[in-house]
């Protein structure tokens, strides 16, 4: 495992763990114990294991290279890997729609294997986000999983995939993921997404996008008792409200959660009651809407609903960890988009626990505060995290 490119990743973090890479090998062996790709049929083969297969692509993951010049470069120092022609035979051999399934199951098992003082600061609240991520797709537009979006990198064309945050104050980890494709609805694709959420947790407040501010998604919402928190587009229903309550250069002052009665003909539920309420977005007027019963203010409503924004943000850092690669094939774009994940849910898990440890130790009287930094100074940060991360193993041990 490459730890300076991973201490590359997050500078500000590093002041904490530079110096003490026990850390990351310790959080990093959960990988190695889970084998992701143990599941995958066609990565088990006479002359490698599956565990080689992952440690292959993760090289190329850690060092941001092709999975080509990586094989090649670790071959040629007289390291047992795979050879460039094998990794990618072994992803072509599985299908999109199953890759998906395996996906989701090693995501799952990845956060089912954290300690369980990191799984309680993650569900503690309950919250789940979710949005869309876009994988950088060049080729022509007839493959029927490319969507096409805002030019970016010199392509307009996207794969686009379903992720499913848990978020906590410390930190975030993905769960779930889904690639979005033609003939399957956005409604669909939220309903599977959390039915995968489900079998690792149950959600309490889902915090999403305007563009899963549809009636359907939200009566799903509802009918499931989830909480939820999302901006809502300017339809002509809200411009009817906008002009009636805020009309004027002082409505900012005017601002409350209003009940309004949403409604479609498209939709299986023909309307819904929501509350709205504006926001200012730089100067311009958005609209937050949340579920009627429940009772939030204004002020947490903007607190919470802005910690989506962290999820654009770790959008960049995963594109650290993805694999240099130019392949047009869904199922092993998606393969390499799990390794990029795996990756950095590891980073992440590196990050609450220190983030955790922190806040504990800020709690403690300076008298014992004191006696503990000795200890540690004479025993050595090592040793000391040596034995609280253990835990890292397979289950829940």
């Amino acid at each position: 495992m490459n730890l300076k490119v991973i201490r590359g990743k997050k500078r500000r973090t590093t002041r904490i763990l530079s110096g003490h890479p026990t850390r990351l090998r310790k959080i990093h062996q959960i990988l190695y114990n889970l084998d992701p790709l143990h599941s995958i049929p066609g990565f088990t083969t006479k002359k490698y294991s599956s565990l080689e297969y992952f440690i292959a692509f993760e090289h190329a993951s850690l060092s941001q290279h092709s999975i080509n010049h990586s094989s090649l470069m670790a071959r040629a120092k007289g390291r047992k890997s795979p050879s460039p022609e094998q990794l990618m035979k072994c992803c072509r051999s599985v299908s999109a729609e199953d890759m998906i399934t395996h996906l989701n199951y090693a995501l799952s098992m990845q956060f089912k294997a954290l300690p369980q003082n990191i799984r309680q600061q993650l569900t503690k609240l309950g919250i789940l986000i979710i949005d869309f991520h876009q994988d950088c797709y060049y080729g022509k537009r007839d493959n029927p999983h490319v969507r096409t979006s805002r030019t970016k990198k010199s392509t307009n064309l996207f794969y686009e995939y379903l992720t499913a945050d848990v978020y906590c104050k410390i930190g975030r980890f993905i769960i779930a993921l889904l690639h979005r494709s033609e003939g399957k609805t956005l409604f669909t694709l939220t309903k599977k997404l959390i039915e995968y959420v489900k079998c690792v947790l149950t959600p309490k407040i889902i915090i999403f996008d305007g563009e899963f501010a549809v009636l359907d998604i939200l009566a799903y919402f509802e009918s499931q008792g989830f909480h939820y928190l999302g901006r809502k587009s300017q339809t002509k229903l809200v411009k009817t409200h906008k002009n009636r309550y805020y009309s004027g250069s002082n409505w900012e002052q005017r601002k409350q959660w209003r009940e309004i009665e949403l409604r479609s003909k498209k939709a299986h539920n023909k309307r819904i009651s929501t509350d709205i309420c504006p926001q200012n977005v730089h100067g311009k007027m958005k609209f937050l809407i949340k579920s009627p019963k429940w009772e939030i203010t204004l002020r947490y409503a903007d607190m919470l609903y802005s910690k989506r924004f962290n999820i654009e943000t770790g959008y960049r850092d995963k594109h650290k960890f993805q694999i240099f690669t130019c392949t047009k094939i869904l199922s092993t774009r998606l393969l390499l988009f799990l390794i990029a994940i795996l990756e950095w849910n590891c980073w992440e898990g590196v990050l609450i626990w220190v983030r955790a440890l922190k806040l504990y130790s800020n709690d403690l009287p300076r008298n014992v505060l004191i006696q503990l930094t000795l200890n540690w100074t004479k025993t050595g940060i090592g040793e000391l995290f040596e034995g609280a991360l253990l835990p890292f193993r397979r289950g829940d041990e």
